[in-house]
């Protein structure tokens, strides 16, 4: 479930961005929930960090989407914005705040949904997925975002965390599956790796900021290289 807000005092305008939402649900299959608020102190009234994504007009009557913003990044650092504006100069101040993007208006679908196909790239990598792991004294629940690389060795996934080495059983390919839209890579057949915790490249070895050095395979090398040059370069 994608979980939209977006703030426009225009009514023409918060109609056309309803039905582009509605459009691009249908077109991506996927569960949107979107909420529309004519003026900032109505969405800030309420819990802005029910949202993944807010739609934030920058010139509204009352609070600005400017300083709407920067009250939203006091609660929620991680939640991302993208503005809507008549006058790009608006724009460019949107670094203040850490927002993903803008859109000029008048609003097209094309420029619209190009902008949500990104933002949603980067909220599912910023989604941590949780693994089950044995301890001593049970169970330990450990987010993705903590995990270095995974390796399999005698068929158990090996998880080399910030916190420890954790054991369970499993599939690489299947976690691989699952972690899809995340930014981790298969190096080898042996490993993948968190690239969160990428620190260089050695010859034909990923570097860890750890200093741990896992060699790529020869037959992925042309594609983890593509894939990295991809993630430094912000698109994954």
């Amino acid at each position: 479930m994608l979980r939209i807000a977006y703030l426009e005092d225009e009514a023409p305008t918060a109609k056309t961005l309803q039905a582009y939402i509605d459009r691009y649900a249908q077109e991506k299959s996927l569960s949107v929930q979107a909420a529309h608020f004519p003026c900032a102190e109505e969405f800030l009234f309420q819990n802005p960090k029910h949202y993944d994504l807010l739609l934030m007009d920058i010139r509204m009557g009352g609070m600005s989407g400017m300083e709407a913003a920067k009250q939203v990044r006091r609660l929620d650092p991680a939640v991302a914005i993208i503005f809507i504006t008549s006058l790009a100069q608006y724009a460019v101040k949107s670094y203040e705040v850490e927002a993903l993007d803008f859109i000029l208006k008048p609003v097209s679908y094309y420029q619209f949904s190009m902008k949500l196909d990104r933002a949603i790239r980067i909220i599912n990598r910023n989604q941590d997925v949780n693994f089950q792991v044995a301890v001593d004294r049970g169970t330990l629940i450990l987010p993705s975002r903590q995990v270095m690389y995974v390796e399999v060795t005698n068929h158990d996934l090996v998880y080399h965390a910030e916190s420890g080495v954790y054991r369970a059983r499993g599939s690489l390919a299947k976690l691989e599956s699952r972690l899809q839209g995340r930014p981790f890579l298969r190096v080898s057949s042996s490993h993948l790796v968190n690239l969160r915790y990428l620190s260089g490249i050695s010859g034909s070895a990923v570097i860890l900021t750890n200093g741990e050095s896992l060699w790529i395979s020869r037959a992925k090398k042309a594609r983890v290289m593509a894939a990295i040059a991809e993630y430094l370069g912000g698109s994954i």
